[in-house]
């Protein structure tokens, strides 16, 4: 009997949950539809997760974790740089990640995943709210108010994904081309 170690069944569970919740979204996903994609039985999802809630919410934090640890190393980057980089990411994951990302956009209104999405969102903001105050220090930026920036970056990478997966943007990287140098417009300083 070919017999996985725990770390490796669990990444096939999240794998398979991933897919599953991605094609028929939270409400019309099932453990038993898991297990079958997985290829384990229901009593082996049970022995990781205690119900689909916990599964649902284990496998948004890992792509949230993932998804934050990347866009964390911008923080030290050049300023004009980094944000060109956090755009080019959040547009890229989007493309790569769709099935999921449409998935996260169908389930906005889960109550029990509110907090994981704030805690998410308020890191993405530090972030860039970071970037902006570095470039604000060493002049390239204008002086101003960084944290509804940030705001003002996330909500248009936010409207431009949504567009995106709703078929009214068909070039995504040429979007994020034309919002970078929008941005660059408003809070640059001149030369």
């Amino acid at each position: 009997m070919n017999r996985r170690k725990a770390p490796e069944s669990k990444k096939i569970i999240l794998e398979a949950a991933g897919e599953v919740f991605a094609e028929r979204g939270y409400s019309g996903t099932t453990i038993r539809e898991v297990a079958r994609r997985a290829g384990i039985s229901i009593g082996g999802i049970y022995i990781y997760f205690q119900n689909k809630e916990e599964l649902y919410l284990e496998l948004t934090r890992d792509h949230m974790e993932s998804f934050r640890k990347h866009t964390e190393m911008l923080r030290d980057k050049e300023p004009l740089a980094a944000l060109k980089s956090l755009i080019e990411y959040h547009l890229d994951y989007a493309i790569k990640k769709t099935g999921l990302v449409s998935m996260h956009i169908k389930e906005y209104d889960l109550e029990f995943k509110k907090n994981l999405k704030k805690t998410f969102f308020d890191s993405q903001q530090r972030l860039v709210t970071d970037i902006l105050k570095n470039g604000a220090a060493k002049g390239i930026f204008k002086d101003i108010n960084c944290k509804e920036t940030a705001e003002v970056i996330l909500f248009s990478l936010r409207g431009a994904i949504l567009d995106y997966l709703f078929g009214q943007i068909s070039d995504l990287k040429k979007y994020g081309e034309s919002l970078y140098r929008l941005m660059l417009n408003g809070i640059r300083r001149a030369a």
